[in-house]
């Protein structure tokens, strides 16, 4: 708990103290603990207007799918970072990742909650929150990044760039090919062989 305190009041000494340190364990347990808060605030959400069931379905969902994200995205990270120029490792990326999701997870719980109580509570004062959290996560995660692979904050801002340009390639030729798959196999059934 201790770390994960540091993490929101004075994230520059938990980088530096996960650099030192490099203990996986931690990092998973602030992983676990961040994908659990944003399950937790699907959960309230779905909750508040959909059935019980769907609720549990969006949390179980988010949960899993958020943490095996978290890995495959510290692994791309690492990729890059990597061909970069940095001297970083794959534990690295993911204390990195880690430990910048912490902020916006507990910004979506305390948001959640306010929604729960009043809906326009939860939109002006949640607002300020996922503000905040977000200014938070955003810049743990290019300080950890800059910190973790030795590199100035004109490579970090490269490498974020790049991360996002290679999800919207990958997704957009996901899209390409399964449309193009669907509409191939119309133009084939509507023959009879």
């Amino acid at each position: 708990m201790e770390r994960v305190k540091e993490i929101l009041t004075n994230p520059v000494a938990a980088i530096l103290k996960a650099k030192k340190e490099k203990n996986i364990n931690k990092t998973m347990l602030i992983l676990l603990l961040s994908w659990l808060l944003t399950a937790i605030s699907f959960f309230f959400v779905t909750f508040n207007t959909m059935l019980t069931i769907v609720a549990l379905g969006s949390f179980i969902a988010v949960f899993v799918s958020g943490i095996l994200f978290s890995l495959f995205y510290s692994y791309i990270v690492d990729l890059v970072m990597n061909i970069l120029g940095g001297k970083g490792k794959y534990y690295e990326t993911l204390t990195a990742t880690t430990y910048s999701s912490l902020p916006i997870s507990v910004g979506l719980f305390l948001t959640s909650i306010l929604f729960l109580i009043n809906q326009l509570l939860g939109l002006t004062i949640g607002f300020i929150i996922i503000s905040i959290t977000t200014a938070l996560t955003l810049s743990i995660y290019f300080r950890a990044i800059k910190e973790f692979y030795s590199t100035d904050m004109i490579i970090t801002f490269i490498g974020f760039f790049l991360i996002i340009y290679i999800f919207m390639v990958a997704f957009y030729i996901s899209i390409a090919f399964t449309m193009s798959s669907s509409i191939f196999f119309n133009i084939l059934s509507n023959f009879r062989f």
